[in-house]
């Protein structure tokens, strides 16, 4: 009979323990907005001088370079051929850019949703072998929240791009 008269007061701390906590309302829209741009722009993919690495990304190694994202810029390239003393010898700017893999001397990236081949063969001077549009989904806002109405696909100006999300 005494573990009978523990029953309520057990219903009733898991009771209060299932309320949710409603003094934080969560956001009903991201706190981001994309920086869109014409779909022209993810042509312009250069190697460039070497810059300062601000806000990086995956980490990809390929014979003895390293290459650091850039996230939404493109990829530091590292020459790391003496591992005690790593040179940063220039930029690849990829616009969109936050994945890559290589193979056989082609880079394999996204840009932005598509699906970009360069040869790198010349790390200096990659080529653009190819470029396969909407292979991968509109990238979402950093904290995947709906995004507010006024930002979705069809309010859009036609014939541009996702390339960075900014906080509002």
């Amino acid at each position: 009979m005494k573990n009978l008269r523990i029953v309520p007061f057990l219903i009733l701390m898991l009771w209060l323990g299932c309320t949710p906590d409603t003094s934080v309302a969560p956001s009903k829209y991201s706190e981001y907005e994309p920086i869109l741009a014409d779909r022209s722009v993810l042509n312009t993919i250069v190697f460039m001088e070497a810059k300062p690495i601000i806000t990086t990304g995956k980490i990809y190694s390929y014979q003895n370079y390293v290459l650091i994202n850039e996230l939404d810029k493109g990829y530091h390239v590292i020459d790391n051929s003496d591992p005690t003393d790593p040179k940063n010898i220039g930029f690849l700017s990829i616009p969109a850019s936050r994945d890559v893999v290589i193979r056989s001397g082609i880079l394999y990236c996204n840009s932005a949703n598509d699906l970009v081949s360069l040869d790198i063969s010349n790390i200096n001077q990659p080529k653009i072998l190819g470029r396969t549009e909407n292979v991968f989904p509109v990238q979402e806002p950093p904290d995947n929240l709906p995004l507010d109405p006024e930002y979705l696909a069809n309010n859009r100006p036609a014939n541009t791009v996702v390339i960075e999300w900014r906080k509002r």
